[in-house]
């Protein structure tokens, strides 16, 4: 499968970043998702691509520069708090929120820097 994005390289700076189930970062520019989601889902059809790639295993990662909040889109079955943190950190965040697809569970933490999924 060909990604049309480039690798992240060193911190999460960039504002939209989506990690593939294998691991592999991507900065993803804004408004790019959905050609994202026709190179490695294009069999979901969901309106929103971050909620299309999550259902098919990837993490989208977003923030907007205006708030201090990390906004993410994350498979149900996801544990891996290390690439929220990372993010977060990049990014100087003061919160975070997940939103589980395809529950619609929605996990926050007001300390991003020690983000977990354990409860």
């Amino acid at each position: 499968m060909m990604i049309p994005f480039p690798p992240v390289e060193g911190e999460f700076r960039a504002k939209q970043v989506a990690v593939a189930p294998e691991g592999t970062a991507y900065v993803v520019p804004s408004g790019m998702h959905e050609r994202l989601r026709e190179a490695v889902a294009p069999e979901r059809t969901d309106s929103d691509p971050k909620v299309a790639l999550a259902l098919a295993g990837w993490l989208c990662l977003q923030t907007d520069g205006m708030t201090d909040r990390v906004n993410v889109d994350a498979p149900d079955d996801y544990s891996d708090g290390a690439p929220i943190r990372r993010f977060a950190r990049a990014h100087d965040a003061g919160s975070v929120a997940v939103a589980l697809h395809p529950s619609g569970e929605v996990v926050r933490s007001n300390e991003p820097e020690t983000f977990s999924f354990e409860k």
